[in-house]
């Protein structure tokens, strides 16, 4: 199966920020991963033809709406689950995936019975499902959970707070009912459901709904039930132990591909060569050991780039809640002075569309993962780009691998190994 082709009127930028773990893990500053505010910003400048004088100008009224984003229209053939037999006899559901240019990707579930459409964020730096109720009071193009419409439906006695890391705090109660993830069913499934999304920082523009965490570890004690991975493999309802995600992107120039999440195994037709497994180093996240991290050559880390340091005991989070490839602001900041960005807002940079960017690459598992400049500039305006590379703080000790790195290398999460395979990925284009 393919990513679906999305079609954009215009060419713009808006982040999500990771729910959960990542920023906790690597002890970065509260503020470290709002990559939305420039984004934002630089979105209401494309839909309204503002003139973009200065992407340091503050945010407070120029983000738009939700409601007021353009709708993306999709091919249809895509935009139903399947499940396949891969060439190793594997049976998989595949998941399509919207691509909400570049900065987050995320996809249909049914809830209840019954089902009801909810568009989820499915992320790998969370371990939880959360989906708003009527009670939230949300207007818009947001989709809510309606228990009186559901037979299957039981609540259940308590309260609970999710916390979403940078992004704040999602509260209400717990219940359970079936939950569909493309052709698997969860019966009698534990989940929240949300009557509180205030302090989502903009909730009102995010393009999915609600959570649906894929972490390897229960990330709230007050939830005393499966997180989905757990509760998929309990109930046998995979093959193997083992999901992937197939990413599209969009081109400069407007024009966007979907993508994919694989549940049961992975899909040879999405990657090429073979997989570079590397055990998790935490029992709490999808992280992996780095062994260095490069810009043309030149180690970012260590007492000094010309001293030839490197990250030998830095660790890196592979997270699909995160839009770009994040890092402790000493080294972000040495690889912005070296390929001529300048500092924008919140650990974001921009540098001229047509600078000759040498490759940054990441080595781990005893393999390098290069990115180029095709990779790492994610908007144009005029002639210039925003990085996809951010600062997470100077309490960060380690780096984040968000969308960025997932769009150009296959991921695959092996919840039973406790490990994560890196393979070519086959790159889909607009």
């Amino acid at each position: 199966s393919s990513p679906h082709k999305q079609v954009l009127t215009f060419s713009s930028a808006l982040s999500s920020n990771p729910p959960g773990g990542p920023q906790t893990l690597l002890r970065s500053s509260r503020s470290g991963m709002m990559a939305v505010a420039v984004l934002g910003l630089v979105l209401s400048v494309q839909i309204f033809g503002l003139a973009l004088a200065s992407i340091r100008v503050p945010l407070a009224a120029s983000l738009p709406r939700h409601e007021q984003l353009p709708e993306l229209q999709q091919e249809d053939a895509f935009l139903k689950p399947s499940a396949s037999i891969t060439k190793d006899g594997s049976r998989v559901t595949d998941v399509p995936l919207d691509n909400f240019l570049n900065f987050v990707y995320h996809g249909k579930i049914q809830v209840g019975t019954p089902g009801q459409n909810i568009s989820v964020n499915f992320v790998t730096g969370f371990s939880h499902f959360w989906v708003p109720n009527v009670d939230a009071g949300l207007t818009g193009n947001h989709s809510v959970f309606n228990a009186a419409q559901s037979s299957t439906y039981v609540p259940l006695p308590g309260a609970v707070a999710l916390s979403m890391g940078s992004e704040g705090v999602v509260t209400g109660g717990l219940c359970r009912d079936d939950v569909s993830i493309g052709s698997l069913t969860l019966s009698n499934y534990t989940f929240a459901e949300v009557n509180n999304t205030g302090n989502i920082w903009h909730y009102e523009l995010r393009p999915w709904d609600g959570v649906l965490g894929l972490g390897i570890a229960r990330s709230n004690t007050a939830i005393d039930a499966p997180t989905p991975m757990e509760a998929l493999v309990q109930g046998g309802l995979l093959d193997k132990p083992v999901f992937a995600f197939h990413l599209g992107r969009c081109s400069l120039q407007g024009g966007c591909l979907g993508g994919e999440l694989v549940l049961g195994g992975v899909e040879p037709e999405h990657y090429s060569g073979d997989f570079t497994f590397m055990n998790l180093v935490r029992d709490d996240s999808w992280a992996i050991q780095l062994d260095a991290v490069t810009i043309g050559g030149r180690p970012l880390s260590g007492s000094s780039a010309e001293e030839g340091g490197d990250t030998k005991g830095s660790i890196a989070i592979v997270d699909s809640g995160t839009t770009l490839l994040a890092g402790p602001a000493k080294e972000v900041r040495r690889l912005a002075r070296m390929v001529g960005a300048t500092r924008a807002v919140n650990g974001l940079y921009a540098v001229r569309c047509d600078t000759e960017l040498p490759s940054l690459v990441f080595r781990a598992g005893g393999r390098e993962f290069a990115f180029n400049a095709e990779d790492l500039l994610m908007f144009r305006r005029g002639d210039r780009c925003i990085l996809g590379v951010q600062s997470l703080g100077f309490h960060a000790d380690g780096w984040v691998l968000g969308l960025v790195f997932m769009r150009k290398y296959y991921v695959q999460f092996d919840w039973g190994a406790r490990r994560i395979g890196i393979a070519e990925g086959k790159q889909a284009r607009a």
